[in-house]
């Protein structure tokens, strides 16, 4: 798809504990600086922004210490749950553009995580969008999980990956492989 039509931007993640903090992304901070020159080259055909966050309590169930995966991270008002700066400037055209934008914090309780905050509901941001482009942080989890979660939701044709604005763990195979199989569009 080239980008001349409307379009919601729905970026996984954009979080300082995954670009700079006690998580980090490998090249987190360049795929989020790409986003934002991405989406502020594409400004007027936005319909929408939608962001995820981690707000994760102290005594989260996906922490090592508690017999998750992780270290502590994107604990909620904490530094490292804010969305990272390399966003901040998209986040500011869009606002001041009153382009519709929606916050959705996902994984909030200390007993339950959560990759994607879509399992069962999406924002009507995301169901009226023309199309939804996804990007974010980490691309061979939560967008990964959250892209399963919007294709089980009925909206793959929707879908387009902006591949320069995701930074995944792994080398990005992960991701890539997924949505070959799928056949999801992926904006280069």
């Amino acid at each position: 798809m080239k980008i001349t039509q409307p379009y919601t931007l729905l970026v996984v993640d954009p979080q300082v504990d995954f670009v700079s903090g006690s998580l980090a992304v490998p090249h987190a901070g360049r795929a989020m600086e790409l986003l934002t020159e991405w989406g502020n080259r594409h400004i007027e055909e936005m319909e929408a922004l939608v962001i995820t966050s981690d707000q994760h309590t102290w005594d989260h169930c996906s922490f090592q210490a508690n017999g998750g995966l992780w270290p502590p991270h994107c604990i909620r008002y904490t530094e490292g749950a804010a969305l990272t700066p390399e966003v901040l400037p998209l986040v500011k055209s869009v606002v001041e553009r009153k382009i519709p934008y929606k916050m959705v914090e996902k994984a909030t309780t200390s007993e339950r995580d959560a990759y994607s905050a879509f399992e069962s509901e999406v924002p009507e941001l995301l169901r009226s969008a023309t199309h939804i482009v996804v990007a974010g942080i980490a691309g061979d989890y939560c967008v990964l999980q959250t892209v399963r979660d919007l294709l089980k939701l009925g909206l793959g044709s929707k879908l387009y990956l902006l591949e320069e604005g995701i930074a995944s763990i792994d080398d990005g195979s992960t991701l890539r492989n997924f949505i070959a199989q799928e056949g999801v569009h992926l904006l280069r």
